[in-house]
């Protein structure tokens, strides 16, 4: 496959000119400048007139459903939302129904995604006193949660501890406690009108000093990651930890007053924050001082959204339209920020055997964006099969139209 008339993300800098695919490996063959090339003889091209490739996007953090919520999500219907939105490759959590906890489910979760033929997902266990004892220790990728949430799965500070003595593995901590979250639901009644309370910033920094405390008491070869922070508190207090941590783009970007405006369809966890917060945390991301942007897909049915008021909100489809229209107008500095939080810093801290280089030799895992698209988010024009936002309406400059894994487009807007 040829990719011509391109604008190409190379290092720190953009060229213009051509991209050659070997078919058979995947790899990118050759970059080239000029409008021919002896490598090109009877390739199937595609002319982007101008359009730019990047890196494809990583997501450390989304839910895809399936099986007992097949009605919210399929790894089929998450799997078309993410590569819609640019992704290759997506880490899916295991607060499902049931639940991941044994080597079994992970077996199944495989079987499912096999023969997808598009992002490649990669399954997260839970961390609790059920999980399989076996597997625990040994699987790459677990999810701990301290604070209730979608699913009701709680992990408790002593599996953190057994877990960090005996585990070299990633696990990612849902800091938010519980104990505080149970005492602020006794004094504040209304699930919706006061969730933003119920969960305030409290709940994630005492979280957050109960996580350190354990890092801090024990020896550990765990790498410790933190989901979804939404105070720059807590950015601070993980200074020089050696722990990770991501921002969603919903936390960045909205805050308590489009709560008021958005009521259940704004409503997540942890819920948003109020408007200098969510400023602060946006001059954060400005000054390069968050490494990660994940998008916490979490789609539930209109239906569980309005009768059940559930928490989470889908966002495979908008993490990157949003950032591309926020920072406009684009320049180097501003492409090279999102190329981090979205695609260079996610395949590090997940060590990716991609590295999302654009150079010959390379894995071709690529995205190809029309930086001049305008375009209006609507729900029913979705891939993700709750068909809704919480940016409805919204209208965003910047969108992907083409996502390449390994050679091979699995998502195509362009023809």
């Amino acid at each position: 496959m040829l990719l011509t008339n391109a604008k190409i993300w190379v290092t720190d800098r953009i060229i213009e000119g051509n991209l050659l695919l070997d078919d058979e490996s995947g790899v990118i063959q050759s970059i080239f400048k000029s409008s021919s090339s002896t490598n090109e003889q009877n390739e199937f091209k595609i002319n982007l007139r101008k359009k730019l490739i990047i890196p494809s996007l990583i997501d450390i953090h989304c839910h895809l459903r399936d099986f007992n919520e097949s009605h919210k999500e399929t790894y089929q219907t998450g799997a078309k939302a993410a590569a819609a939105g640019g992704y290759t490759h997506v880490f899916d959590m295991p607060n499902k129904q049931p639940a991941v906890i044994s080597n079994k489910q992970i077996q199944g979760i495989n079987k499912t995604i096999k023969n997808l033929n598009s992002v490649k997902i990669t399954p997260f266990l839970l961390l609790c006193s059920e999980t399989e004892e076996l597997l625990k220790y040994k699987y790459p990728f677990l999810k701990a949660y301290l604070g209730l949430t979608t699913g009701n799965y709680l992990t408790t500070e002593l599996d953190i501890q057994n877990f960090i003595q005996n585990s070299s593995s990633f696990l990612s901590v849902h800091c938010e406690d519980n104990e505080l979250i149970e005492r602020n639901k006794i004094k504040m009644k209304d699930e919706l009108k006061d969730h933003c309370e119920i969960r305030g910033a409290e709940t994630e920094l005492t979280s957050l000093s109960t996580l350190l405390r354990i890092k801090n008491e024990l020896k550990s070869n765990t790498t410790l990651h933190v989901a979804h922070l939404t105070l720059t508190r807590s950015i601070d207090m993980l200074k020089n930890k050696n722990i990770s941590f991501e921002v969603t783009p919903h936390h960045l970007l909205l805050n308590r007053d489009d709560y008021t405006r958005l009521g259940v369809w704004g409503k997540m966890n942890p819920p948003l924050r109020n408007k200098n917060e969510q400023g602060m945390l946006l001059k954060a991301f400005l000054e390069g001082r968050i490494p990660i942007i994940a998008t916490d897909h979490a789609p539930h049915t209109k239906e569980e959204k309005v009768n059940s008021l559930r928490a989470g909100v889908p966002g495979l489809e908008t993490t990157l339209p949003l950032l591309l229209d926020k920072l406009k107008p684009l320049d180097i500095q501003k492409i090279q920020l999102i190329i981090d939080v979205l695609a260079t810093n996610p395949r590090k801290i997940m060590k990716s055997s991609s590295r999302g280089i654009i150079a010959e030799g390379e894995v071709a895992d690529l995205t190809i964006i029309d930086l001049n698209m305008i375009k209006e988010v609507k729900g029913e024009n979705l891939y993700t099969k709750c068909n809704w936002s919480p940016w409805e309406g919204k209208k965003l400059k910047g969108w992907p139209v083409m996502t390449i894994r390994e050679g091979r487009i699995i998502h195509n807007d362009l023809f």
